[in-house]
């Protein structure tokens, strides 16, 4: 078996992942264009969340392909799909119950309470479906849920950059490469904190075959 090699991880991770990012912004485009309800435009994302988890899944998935502790594909790629299913699901919440015109009150705490757990579950979701598969795998593989849920906060921060300056007179070629640029740099920093947990682990046993 070959060991880690962080390039790989990192080269494999943030290109699925930036490939994978832009099927959600495909489905805003498609949301957009053709005046989905606010209902359909929320399902369609979260469609195409899964699309970018599979992706996501699958790169990794390859990247540790004949290493020391290779995953389960056909197990890795789905759980990874549903846990993205789930964060889209939550991250586009806010915004629907507003296209909605439900009123939040955000003079009472427990909004805030409620915003607050919604930004937790949403930044666990993924790890947390992949915790799943990895547990019997590495050592402390609940450490690998708060690994990402940093490397998400600080990578999703590079997703909202372009909005102070893009609007409705942008051209769609400018709107195109800050989101793809905004995409890659989200997907890059997930990949090397990620990576650089995943290098420090000893692993426990031989790895199953890879399904």
């Amino acid at each position: 078996m070959a060991a880690f090699s962080m390039p790989r991880w990192v080269g494999a991770v943030t290109m699925a992942e930036s490939a994978g990012f832009l099927i959600p912004v495909a489905g805003f485009a498609i949301s957009a264009i053709t005046g989905l309800p606010v209902g359909w435009a929320w399902l369609l994302i979260v469609v195409c969340g899964a699309g970018e988890g599979a992706l996501l899944g699958l790169g990794q998935a390859v990247a540790l392909r004949g290493t020391s502790w290779q995953v389960p594909t056909a197990r890795w790629v789905p759980a990874t799909a549903v846990g993205a299913m789930i964060a889209w699901s939550l991250g586009m919440a806010p915004s629907s119950l507003v296209d909605l015109r439900v009123d939040i009150d955000f003079g009472n705490p427990l909004t805030w309470i409620v915003a607050g757990a919604g930004a937790v579950a949403l930044l666990i979701s993924i790890p947390s479906a992949q915790y799943v598969v990895l547990r019997n795998r590495i050592p402390h593989a609940w450490q690998w849920i708060p690994v990402n849920a940093a490397a998400w906060t600080v990578g999703l921060v590079f997703t909202f950059l372009p909005g102070p300056f893009i609007d409705e007179s942008t051209p769609g070629i400018t709107m195109a490469v800050a989101f793809v640029l905004a995409g890659i740099c989200m997907a890059a920093t997930v990949a090397v904190v990620t990576g650089l947990w995943l290098r420090s682990r000893p692993v426990l046993a031989e790895p199953a075959l890879q399904s």
